[in-house]
Parts: C-alpha cells; sequence; structure tokens
C-alpha cells in the first residue's frame, strides 16, 4: 500500500515539476481572424525555458507560414525565423544568446502581428 502511494506521490512529481521549468510570455497585439471561444486569446501561445536561451511555441490552428523575430532593446534583430505551422503545431526556437530583460518577441504572418517581452517576472 505504502509503495502504491509513493509510486503515484512520484507520477504526480513527474508531471508538474517540468511545468515549472518555462515561463509563460504574454503576448499583446493583433491578431484578426476569429476563433472559437474555448480557445486561447491568440491561436500562438508562448513560453521562455529557464535556461533563457529555449523559446517555446505552440500553434492553436492552422496559421500557415509565420514569422518569428527576436528582438534586442535598440530594435537589432538577434533571431529571425520562419515557420510553416501546416506542418507542426509545436516547435522549439533554440536562441544564440540568453534572453536579456529588454528583449522582444514578434509573431507575424504579414497581416497580423504579436508581441511580448521575452523576460517574465
Amino acid at each position: 500500500m505504502v509503495k502504491n502511494k509513493l509510486w503515484c506521490i512520484g507520477l504526480a512529481l513527474a508531471f508538474t515539476l517540468p511545468s515549472f521549468a518555462k515561463k509563460k510570455v504574454p503576448l499583446s497585439g493583433q491578431w484578426g481572424k476569429s476563433f472559437r471561444s474555448n480557445l486561447p486569446q491568440y491561436p500562438i501561445q508562448a513560453w521562455i525555458e529557464d535556461n533563457n536561451k529555449d523559446l517555446l511555441l505552440e500553434f492553436s490552428s492552422n496559421l500557415g507560414s509565420i514569422e518569428v523575430i527576436v528582438t534586442n532593446f535598440t530594435g537589432n534583430v538577434i533571431h529571425k525565423q520562419s515557420i510553416d505551422t501546416k506542418a507542426t503545431s509545436f516547435t522549439t526556437i533554440s536562441l544564440n544568446k540568453d534572453v536579456r530583460e529588454d528583449d522582444i518577441i514578434y509573431i507575424t504572418d504579414g497581416n497580423n502581428i504579436i508581441y511580448g517581452n521575452l523576460f517574465n517576472n
């Protein structure tokens, strides 16, 4: 009985601990397409890993080809990548440097744009 309880606790920890390894990136902006109400506000969700080098993106619908741009406080492009959301609903972007407090992510499909500060307290 005790082994079963320990096994359940261990299993619960295995699923909950990885969720603390990433921080949500709050996004703002305008994405003009209408989506069902049970989906997030935007069809894209973003997280930054605790290592401050990996950006995780999840797409709740097929948005076609989008472009992800990360800039620093002076507006210089740190990273730029095109992603085909028809091929994937989740992607990890490895940045070549640590994310800083003033770095901004921009996500656009050419008509719509959302953005957010990658540093999240």
